[in-house]
């Protein structure tokens, strides 16, 4: 095959010039090359015939998190068509998700093939026995979640899909926070003049956490109802704006001995500027949820906004972002500093939903193959794009060599964002009892940007907390799980918080 025939046949696959022209330079070759990017689709689809032909249930029925089909539903007809397999779902509000599967761990119905929790999840799951271990299926039949060229980016790839170091679930989603702002504000010739004669540097996005608040109290115009930011200080939603902070100051939650350190100078520092902060912010950032958030923005009343990557797809697309569409700068999120002056860049993957197989499916096989086949390098690529759904760009092939679709969909720049920004990112709770710490850590975050507690009073509540839930799990069972999830972390962030030398 000619390299102008093997690109046009990349082309009628709706494989992106980008990729093809990566594939047909490839050592390996273009079609072992390509082979190898298709590979993981291939054996999940080859499992997936063999399971759906000896399967006597032909319906493989999922709990996903409401707001999330858009994404599935593409496929149906193919698995319905080709295996005569029915999928069918079961909508749940995302916040109860993680309680429909500590449940099923009592009930064992089998109501669910597979289940779609955040990596929060897995922990508690896996050893409340109502989720399969899926290290040795990936062994086996190769999702391809390490590959430098097409795998999950690090180190997403390993605190979003592992629980101490074995495969929980196969992560669908690819959720980070990054820092929006409005491009046209930082191109008006008036703004950029006035910004560089009371700042003395050039109007641009953030580099850290104070340019951050100088652009906000800069471009705040309440009178003409916009305002400097959109971050958010509702509950739920806030402790994530804490914990972003915190670990751009070089502090983790926990220390190497699970003893919290957020209750530290560096902790009340961070809430001392998300104080400072609340003056320049959107009025309903006490109420926000990700919609009425994105909605807010989409209509034009701020110039920044922390959103996951959906944010921006939301807020590019003219039918939900009339006022900003063409109008979006992105970059990752502003660095700070450590006690000793070291800048860290840190983001944070917060939630970061994924695919998870129940120990009480009628056919695990048929569930781990539908979980595989859409997180394939290429299944993943189609249907990320789609509307209707929250699945964020999350290997990297969808950053670096993206597909048409996914470019037209974010755009090249906020993909190499997004790349930049994950390969700083620090998880969630995704240890035992990780719903538990979020939540108290949450409440405390809360009642501070309220009025309610002083930040040194909230902060010590908070890791009263933290101790009476490790004590309660067992310190030594959640240390073994924090030390796997530290170890993975950005070599950067491992060192500016010490956990370099944790053993």
């Amino acid at each position: 095959m000619s390299r102008r025939d093997f690109l046009r046949k990349m082309s009628i696959l709706g494989i992106s010039a980008v990729v093809a022209n990566a594939v047909a330079v490839s050592p390996l070759g273009a079609l072992n090359a390509y082979a190898a990017i298709k590979g993981a689709e291939d054996r999940a689809w080859e499992l997936a015939k063999a399971a759906a032909a000896k399967a006597e249930k032909k319906t493989l029925t999922l709990l996903i998190p409401t707001g999330s089909i858009g994404n599935m539903t593409p496929y149906v007809d193919k698995w319905k068509n080709e295996l005569g397999i029915t999928l069918e779902f079961i909508e749940e509000p995302d916040e109860v998700v993680h309680t429909k599967g500590m449940q099923e761990a009592v009930a064992k119905t089998g109501r669910y093939d597979v289940m779609m929790p955040t990596a929060m999840s897995y922990p508690d799951w896996i050893d409340s026995g109502v989720i399969y271990d899926l290290t040795e299926w990936t062994e086996k039949y190769d999702p391809e979640l390490f590959n430098k060229d097409w795998g999950v980016v690090f180190p997403a790839s390993h605190h979003a899909q592992l629980y101490n170091g074995r495969v929980a679930g196969l992560l669908n989603d690819g959720d980070q926070i990054t820092l929006l702002c409005r491009d046209d504000k930082l191109k008006d010739p008036a703004k950029v003049k006035a910004f560089e004669d009371k700042f003395g540097r050039k109007l641009a996005v953030p580099d850290t956490w104070a340019e951050y608040r100088d652009l906000a109290e800069f471009m705040h115009d309440p009178a003409n109802g916009f305002y400097g930011s959109l971050e958010y200080r509702s509950p739920y939603y806030v402790k994530w704006m804490f914990m972003q902070r915190l670990v751009s100051k070089g502090v983790l939650y926990f220390d190497g001995d699970m003893n919290p350190t957020f209750n530290s100078d560096e902790g009340v520092q961070v809430l001392e500027e998300m104080l400072a902060m609340n003056q320049f912010l959107h009025p309903d950032a006490f109420s926000f949820t990700w919609s009425s958030n994105y909605n807010a923005f989409g209509r034009g009343e701020g110039f920044m906004n922390i959103v996951w990557p959906s944010g921006f797809k939301y807020s590019k697309a003219p039918s939900t972002g009339p006022a900003t569409t063409g109008k979006i700068a992105a970059t990752v999120m502003p660095a700070d500093f450590t006690k000793d002056g070291t800048k860290v860049y840190a983001g944070l993957f917060c939630w970061g939903y994924g695919y998870a197989v129940s120990k009480y499916s009628a056919n695990p096989e048929l569930a781990y193959a539908y979980a595989q086949w859409m997180t394939s390098p290429t299944i993943s690529a189609d249907a990320i794009p789609y509307l209707g759904g929250y699945s964020d760009p999350y290997r990297v092939n969808h950053m670096l060599a993206p597909t048409q679709r996914l470019i037209d969909t974010y755009s090249p720049e906020y993909l190499k964002t997004l790349y930049d920004n994950m390969v700083n990112t620090v998880p969630d709770f995704c240890l035992p009892g990780g719903f538990e710490y979020q939540d108290a850590l949450d409440k405390q975050v809360h009642a501070c940007m309220t009025g309610a507690k002083k930040p040194k009073d909230a902060l010590a509540a908070a890791a009263q907390s933290f101790e009476r839930i490790t004590r309660r799990i067992g310190k030594d069972k959640v240390r073994k799980s924090w030390l796997s999830l530290a170890k993975n972390l950005a070599e950067p962030i491992r060192k500016a918080s010490g956990a370099d030398k944790w053993s």
